[in-house]
């Protein structure tokens, strides 16, 4: 059982720099976990910069846009070397990670990506047709057919639908 729980262990892998951002103005470094209100964090932290263009920056901007152009005023450690990351790792920075209930963060998930998000088309198509073989194509352009038992198969086992 010992060796089953060493392979599993992951505390060695690289970690995710996509997801981690830092504010030098504030001295705020800050993991960002999809699903848990990480673009209103994105925000107050555009916000607490201090700038004019950043706080419109954060106010005018979508959250699909947001996430993707927030470079100018926040950090991003993927674009970072290794020295840079461990100055705002170990450095004096103040470290945020904001998780939610697991239940909720799933049915967040499914409103917004069954429901809203404009690049998940293609991908709710391919669900539809997986759980209803014998579905038309006026069907599968209408949002409110995936329920959330089709959502969370696909979520417990994401290969079945192709990415």
């Amino acid at each position: 059982m010992h060796a089953a729980c060493l392979k599993l262990n992951d505390s060695w892998k690289e970690p995710n720099w996509e997801l981690m951002i830092a504010s030098r103005a504030k001295r705020v470094f800050m993991c960002i976990v999809p699903k848990s209100a990480c673009t209103t964090w994105m925000r107050v932290l555009l916000r607490l910069t201090g700038k004019q263009e950043a706080v419109a920056f954060a106010a005018n901007l979508t959250r699909f846009n947001l996430h993707g152009n927030s470079d100018k005023y926040l950090v991003r450690l993927r674009l970072t070397t290794g020295s840079t990351r461990y100055h705002y790792l170990m450095g004096h920075y103040y470290k945020m990670m904001f998780v939610r209930e697991p239940l909720e963060r799933l049915i967040s998930a499914y409103r917004d990506k069954m429901f809203r998000a404009p690049d998940y088309v293609e991908k709710r198509k391919a669900i539809k047709r997986m759980f209803r073989p014998n579905v038309n194509s006026r069907f599968t352009m209408k949002l409110y057919s995936i329920t959330f038992l089709a959502y969370l198969a696909v979520a417990l086992a994401p290969n079945l639908v192709a990415r």
